[in-house]
């Protein structure tokens, strides 16, 4: 599962997200996918979940065929 940290505050502006994470003294600016990444996760969720919400949203077709396999590598580089 997925979820925000809780030392993290952030705020809308518009379409976007400003992000502050005061006790490391990181601001972080977010559109676009970030933004809407944030904002699904503002309850804890599982990889499925964000990537079908992602392809549902941005490019459907797009989203699946060149990002899909390069957000799971990613991830998988972490784990």
């Amino acid at each position: 599962m997925y979820r925000r940290t809780g030392a993290t505050m952030s705020a809308d502006v518009g379409e976007d997200v400003v992000a502050l994470q005061s006790d490391r003294g990181y601001a972080y600016g977010m559109e676009n996918v970030s933004a809407a990444v944030w904002r699904l996760l503002e309850q804890p969720r599982d990889l499925p979940f964000l990537v079908d919400a992602l392809t549902n949203e941005f490019e459907p077709e797009k989203f699946h065929n060149e990002y899909r396999d390069k957000v799971l590598d990613l991830i998988e580089r972490k784990a």
